[in-house]
């Protein structure tokens, strides 16, 4: 039998306003434009769409608005809405219950008047692509796929002494020369793309997955879509100029490209210049997969938080603060406890097209064990992971993390060591039937 696909691409520019807040610092100046981009992709039966926003994070109640609000532009329904963010540190943090705190120091987390622009722009985009006339949709006639190594750009941060403890972080900036030394670490070397073809081969839209913290400067007071954007730019210039090409960020918690940063605002260009090449390099790599039908599993596992999660102290800390990003940690913490249920159960989700092509969709600041985990399941299969999707999560360590120290068990999750148990087992449940 010979399945029927169709893919409908979408974009719109999100670059806030002068002076609008950014996740740290003031916008004074844009220094490239920020958008969401997105793929509905639908095969008679089941519809999808995947999208990704050059922000921070999508967290807490702006993340299930923007599902639900692309599910209902595509005509789909929540749960086959996968919505990523590709987590550039000068861009926007889409986080609605932060604004209340923020209210205090006269400051906002996101300008309502913005966030319900984007909204608008982005329903009225997705409608768009999906119209049965005059929108966007092109029939896929062949899909391909390519996985290649890459070196010079990401590098574990979390550098462990020979006691086994994390002696110090070896963040995106890094500007000491011994830590860019050290080995690069674990990482998943990969650069993963999937690519769609219409009639004549003409290229539609291309994904492509890495694992890094995606940025080579922050702080500037400048919004950007920092080393993605300039590698998107890059490979969109050297393809078809009318394709889509998306980045997705993979499970870099612990992954930054702080061990090639060039201690200057080039290392952007530079790195986002050869992180395009391997982008090019895999669209001229493509080896065809068969086009089959869409499907999906989904699972579900408990989220077991720390001590410190607690509301008095946290109340301490909201009460302390002197400014709108002392408050931003414990106000976020404070928001998930009072959604404890509702929020409690985060998502793994798994969508695959035919038999040779997956995805696998996970929540918030997801370190890189399990990404080489999910891939050691089916270690035969294409596998293209993206994280960064429901931020309300923060950092997803391992449970050797705890005993090691460092940033992300200590300063950046808010569950507890006991995490990784049912973290793996919600992962292998989704790729079951693919082994």
């Amino acid at each position: 039998m010979k399945h029927q696909l169709k893919i409908a691409p979408f974009s719109i520019d999100i670059t806030p306003p002068v002076g609008a807040p950014l996740a740290y610092v003031p916008n004074d100046k844009v220094d490239s434009p920020i958008y969401v981009r997105g793929l509905v992709l639908d095969d008679g039966q089941n519809r999808v769409v995947w999208a990704v926003a050059d922000i921070i994070f999508y967290w807490g109640k702006a993340y299930h608005e923007t599902r639900a609000l692309l599910a209902k532009a595509a005509q789909t329904t929540a749960a086959k809405v996968f919505l990523h963010a590709v987590h550039q540190h000068d861009s926007m943090f889409f986080a609605l219950e932060l604004n209340p705190y923020y209210e205090r120091f006269n400051a906002v987390c996101i300008p309502p008047d913005y966030y319900h622009r984007v909204n608008r722009d982005l329903r009225l985009a997705v409608e768009q692509a999906v119209r049965p006339r005059g929108g966007s949709w092109r029939r896929v006639v062949r899909i391909s796929t390519t996985e290649r190594r890459v070196a010079g750009l990401a590098s574990n941060r979390r550098l462990l002494g020979a006691n086994g403890k994390c002696t110090a972080m070896r963040f995106s900036m890094c500007t000491d020369e011994a830590m860019k030394q050290k080995p690069v670490g674990v990482i998943d070397p990969l650069l993963r793309t999937v690519a769609f073809h219409a009639q004549g081969d003409r290229l539609v839209a291309a994904m492509h997955f890495y694992a890094s913290h995606p940025m080579g400067a922050y702080r500037r007071n400048q919004v950007g879509a920092d080393i993605p954007g300039v590698a998107l730019d890059y490979v969109t210039r050297h393809t078809d100029a009318e394709a889509l090409h998306l980045y997705f960020t993979g499970c870099g918690g612990n992954i930054t490209f702080g061990k090639y940063h060039l201690n200057s605002d080039k290392t952007i260009r530079v790195l986002g210049e050869r992180l395009g090449r391997y982008m090019l390099d895999n669209m001229h790599g493509l080896i065809d997969a068969p086009i089959g039908p869409l499907t999906f599993k989904t699972a579900r596992f408990e989220l077991p938080l720390k001590g410190d999660m607690d509301e008095a102290l946290l109340a301490r800390k909201i009460a302390a603060a002197r400014n709108p990003l002392e408050v931003s940690q414990p106000g976020r913490r404070m928001v998930f406890l009072k959604q404890w249920k509702q929020w409690r159960q985060p998502t793994v989700s798994r969508m695959s097209i035919g038999p040779d092509v997956h995805f696998l969709s996970l929540p918030g600041e997801t370190v890189v064990e399990y990404q080489l985990y999910a891939q050691g399941l089916i270690p035969e299969r294409f596998l293209a992971t993206a994280a960064y999707g429901d931020c309300s999560y923060h950092y997803i360590p391992t449970a050797a993390m705890y005993d090691e120290g460092g940033y992300e068990p200590v300063q950046g999750a808010i569950c507890s060591r006991e995490v990784e148990a049912p973290y793996r087992q919600a992962i292998s449940k989704v790729l079951e039937g693919l082994r």
